[in-house]
């Protein structure tokens, strides 16, 4: 099956290390369980997830120091093709520590090395010479890296559009409200992320009608919004739908949403519809939340699920798309 080119983006990468424990105590000296390395960050997640769906893309990925050599050694291993952009300072590390007696995760995540404003400008021109190289389809995801500027994912933006390519974001914060003058072509959000660009106050307590204003101002194409267990919401100019998950059993969070995003950018750049892509990526989201600690979905499950979504319930729109799949 032909797809047009992904590159996915990383500004500040963690190499993540997972292990459990009995119990979370202070004071002690807890004794962990076998180490799990993984090279996480928003975009090279979900470039290890569109390889896992049996996909292609490649991962720009901003890496220094020793850290940095093991994490593109993981992500080769993982079978991603990867850009190294060569940084100051050392590659962060993040823990997810498990605790066996009660089933919950606890998540340690260190800021990435301070840069140099200047390097985002360095940056952000060796992106361009790569998507003018031909690539369909850039996903930026994860935070920034300390000194950068916060526009940084708004003049990509400028330049994904200047290449004839589409633009899909998946950040927080500063990075988020000043990455929409970018004009992505789809944006995720989750319900804080949501209240956060609320520009009306009536709005802050109903993402739908935060979406639905964002699209309608011109911010994004697609405003797709993460509602966990009820699925996910869909706006687009023509209206907004809903997209149930399958009754899974969940066993962590961790990836569910890099996960989707790997999966909807993948069918996407296969020709699928809006509506097939998203539910594409709900399944992979309910594949991701199945699996343990940071290991995000699998190929099998996320296609079995694709087939068992629940129904798209249509909220308002002008005619209901025609629908395509797997």
């Amino acid at each position: 099956m032909t797809q047009l080119p992904i590159l996915t983006v990383t500004l500040n990468p963690a190499l993540d290390l997972t292990t459990t424990v009995p119990r979370l105590e202070p004071q002690h000296k807890l004794r962990c369980g076998p180490a799990i390395l993984h090279p996480g960050g928003g975009g090279a997640n979900v470039s290890r997830a569109i390889r896992e769906l049996g996909g292609s893309s490649r991962a720009f990925v901003a890496l220094g120091g020793h850290t940095g050599h093991e994490y593109s050694d993981l992500l080769r291993s993982a079978g991603v093709d990867c850009i190294n952009y060569a940084l100051t300072g050392e590659t962060r590390t993040s823990m997810t520590v498990m605790e066996e007696e009660t089933g919950l995760h606890y998540r340690f995540v260190l800021p990435g090395p301070v840069q140099d404003p200047r390097q985002g400008e360095e940056i952000l021109a060796e992106l361009g010479r790569i998507i003018a190289g031909g690539v369909g389809y850039v996903v930026a995801s994860g935070s920034l890296l300390p000194g950068i500027a916060e526009d940084f994912y708004a003049r990509l933006g400028d330049v994904v559009r200047w290449n004839n390519a589409k633009l899909i974001l998946d950040t927080h914060g500063a990075a988020l409200q000043h990455g929409l003058a970018g004009r992505p072509f789809l944006i995720r959000l989750n319900q804080l992320e949501a209240e956060e660009l609320a520009t009306e106050s009536p709005t802050r307590g109903d993402p739908a009608a935060v979406a639905a204003q964002l699209v309608a101002a011109g911010v994004a194409d697609v405003a797709v919004f993460a509602m966990g267990e009820r699925g996910s919401l869909v706006t687009t100019r023509d209206g907004q739908f809903s997209i149930a998950p399958p009754e899974v059993q969940v066993h962590s969070m961790v990836g569910a949403g890099d996960s989707y995003v790997a999966a909807l950018t993948l069918a996407l750049a296969r020709g699928w519809s809006l509506e097939s892509a998203n539910r594409f990526g709900v399944a992979a989201a309910a594949s991701a939340v199945t699996r343990e600690a940071t290991q995000l979905c699998e190929r099998t499950s996320t296609e079995r699920f694709y087939n068992e979504t629940g129904k798209v319930t249509y909220i308002s729109q002008a005619a209901a798309p025609a629908a395509s799949g797997v």
